[in-house]
């Protein structure tokens, strides 16, 4: 099993989330793809597909959450494994690669159960990272879930992204103790690269441009004020149990 799938067990543990062979995990900035090998899971329900339609809609700054998402998802994954904010080692080192936008991205050490990071922000930026996500990578090689004969391509990858997101039976965020809005939101199907070296991770992950989709929790931060702060996450799942927990020591600058 490779580091960006997460096989039950080990998926669960991570904020991020991006995984695949079962599931793969990265948290705080949680992606978990849950695609379980040889499985082949039905189409997403009418309830689930509504819940994410309505969070996708919400926007910030005329930019709408599902296509933060999209921005994050090319942001995270275009950065090389071995300097990832999703890495298993990072403690906060790398939090500030190729951001240059109105919100800060944020990611966290894949694959441990509890983990901290600190990170320097500029003020004025908004934070906006996954409390936990699911990004399914395509096309996948065998025996991952073929595309049905007929079927159609968003459909069928949002089934999968979504058969494990409408698992998390718990998701609690806070920002120096008070709650903060999680938001569910998907996206459709978008054109991205993956750094070349996660190939080595993710046996779906091809180095060139390839389509994916993602769902997921989401947090939106308004930009904090300058001083220290400390974001809080912790996800569980119904199946895997607990995922992650994880503290975002943050600290913005003038």
């Amino acid at each position: 099993m490779s580091f960006t799938k997460l096989s039950a067990a080990i998926a669960a543990i991570a904020a991020l989330a991006a995984s695949s062979t079962a599931l793969a995990d990265m948290p705080g900035h949680h992606i978990a793809k849950a695609r379980m090998a040889g499985a082949q899971p039905g189409a997403q329900s009418a309830l689930s597909a509504a819940r994410s339609a309505e969070g996708g809609r919400d926007a910030w700054q005329g930019k709408a959450i599902n296509e933060l998402i999209i921005d994050h998802q090319r942001w995270l994954f275009s950065i090389p494994f071995e300097v990832s904010p999703a890495g298993s080692t990072e403690t906060g080192a790398n939090c500030g690669i190729n951001q240059n936008g109105p919100a800060w991205f944020m990611s966290g050490p894949g694959g441990l159960p509890v983990f901290t990071v600190n990170c320097n922000i500029p003020s004025g930026k908004a934070i906006f990272m996954p409390a936990i996500g699911y990004l399914y990578d395509y096309p996948c090689p065998a025996p991952y879930p073929q595309l049905p004969a007929g079927q159609n391509l968003e459909a069928f990858l949002s089934g999968l992204s979504a058969d494990f997101i409408d698992g998390i039976n718990l998701s609690q965020v806070t920002l120096d103790g008070k709650a903060v809005k999680v938001r569910r939101a998907a996206t459709g199907v978008f054109r991205m690269s993956f750094a070349k070296d996660w190939a080595a991770h993710d046996d779906c992950a091809t180095g060139s441009p390839q389509l994916a989709q993602a769902d997921g929790l989401w947090v939106l931060i308004d930009p904090p004020s300058v001083g220290k702060h400390t974001l809080k996450m912790n996800v569980s799942h119904a199946v895997y149990g607990a995922l992650f927990d994880g503290t975002w020591n943050i600290n913005v600058v003038k």
